[in-house]
């Protein structure tokens, strides 16, 4: 069943979309809900930044709900102010959201059959997370996980990540910053390796918020398990030459090991962050260091729970600890000013849990959008430093 507010965003998109078309899109004004980002009605090929909804959270080992994080943040992104205090003309970005239309029909005979790639990725998730999840329980009961189920859950999640891929690299291929909105952190994997194959050959850093590592080797058996993502983007992908870590509180001996002893790997632990500010530094010098860490290209990979869980209790794992708001704005407008921001994802976003309505029980309202909230506003300032990066400096 639909929620008030999907209902009110479905009747009221098509004629909110036709009518902005036609007008000056007012910045400052009242956000309309018409279904995009932001609730800007512009065409992807007139924005430097596009963003791709991927609503996949088959492999989550904890708490699901990262699935319905892109729609809302859709739907909480048209009350976010656009103005930026220190970006000159910041409200006049135009940010694009991905339309891309994938054929699913079965028999290459059969007439064409075309859905949103948003809601295809949907639809496998609804059949992959309950073979996970069953994979899931039974090594949690300390049984044996059927290993056909963890092979279908790994081939659908690696056609996941090979249509992120595509979707990404049609839109470098335009020139076009793209812009990836999980689900879980499994699918910055597809975006990393199209953002890496556009610099056609040149060196590519990783710098990864997120309270884990995500540093094991098929975790739970899911080869692209959201706990593995780092260890295959840093394994698989040549092109990328560093990894750098940011806000790290939770991990095992093994991914310290791998952090160790790995050159590819920088990582800034939240208990060393909080160790050198109760001292004489600052965070500004910390941030210095985290950003001499990487080269001159770089990608944000942004798990939420990398932030204070005070501000997205709903995330999948939380865990205490972590970055302030802005903490994380303040790092990532100092990296846009000396470094060249080529792609970025924002994951782990999930909204509150429903609860039936007083009117009608059979109608699930979300209790509040608190996590979609900052989930949105932190993907405007991605957005925005990725696509003026280079004005600010």
């Amino acid at each position: 069943m639909k929620n008030k507010r999907q209902e009110q965003r479905d009747n009221n998109s098509v004629e909110k979309m036709k009518v902005a078309a036609n007008e000056e899109f007012d910045a400052g004004g009242v956000g309309v809900p018409n279904g995009r980002y932001f609730g800007m009605p512009f065409e992807n090929s007139e924005c430097p930044v596009v963003l791709i909804s991927v609503p996949w959270d088959a492999t989550v080992s904890y708490s699901e709900g990262t699935s319905d994080g892109p729609e809302a943040m859709i739907d909480a992104s048209v009350q976010v102010d656009l103005y930026d205090e220190f970006i000159a003309d910041s409200d006049t970005l135009k940010i694009g959201t991905d339309e891309t239309m994938i054929d699913i029909k079965d028999n290459p005979e059969d007439e064409s059959e075309l859905m949103a790639a948003a809601d295809y990725i949907k639809l496998l998730n609804m059949t992959a997370r309950p073979k996970a999840k069953q994979v899931i329980d039974a090594l949690a009961a300390g049984e044996e996980a059927d290993a056909e189920l963890i092979a279908e859950v790994n081939q659908t999640s690696g056609a996941v990540n090979y249509l992120v891929e595509q979707i990404c690299s049609s839109y470098y291929k335009m020139g076009k910053i793209p812009g990836v909105v999980g689900g879980e952190h499994s699918v910055s994997y597809g975006a990393v390796k199209a953002a890496a194959a556009s610099l056609k050959g040149g060196g590519l850093g990783v710098l990864q918020f997120d309270a884990h590592a995500d540093l094991r080797v098929a975790y739970e058996g899911f080869e692209h398990s959201h706990a593995s993502v780092m260890y295959n983007i840093i394994n698989t992908i040549p092109e990328v030459s560093k990894l750098c870590q940011v806000g790290l509180r939770d991990f095992c001996r093994q991914e310290h090991n791998l952090i160790r002893t790995n050159p590819k790997i920088k990582a800034f632990t939240d208990a060393e962050i909080a160790a050198r500010l109760s001292g004489t530094d600052n965070w500004n010098n910390i941030c210095n260091d985290i950003i001499e860490s990487l080269p001159e290209n770089v990608y944000i990979s942004f798990d939420i729970d990398g932030l204070d869980p005070s501000l997205c209790p709903n995330t999948g794992t939380p865990v205490a600890g972590g970055l302030s708001f802005q903490q994380a704005l303040i790092l990532l407008r100092l990296v846009a000013k000396k470094r060249n921001i080529v792609g970025f994802d924002l994951c782990e976003v999930a909204p509150a849990a429903s609860a039936a309505s007083a009117e009608n029980e059979e109608v699930a309202e979300p209790v509040n959008e608190w996590d979609a909230n900052v989930g949105a506003r932190l993907l405007h300032k991605l957005s925005l430093f990725a696509a003026m990066g280079k004005s600010m400096k």
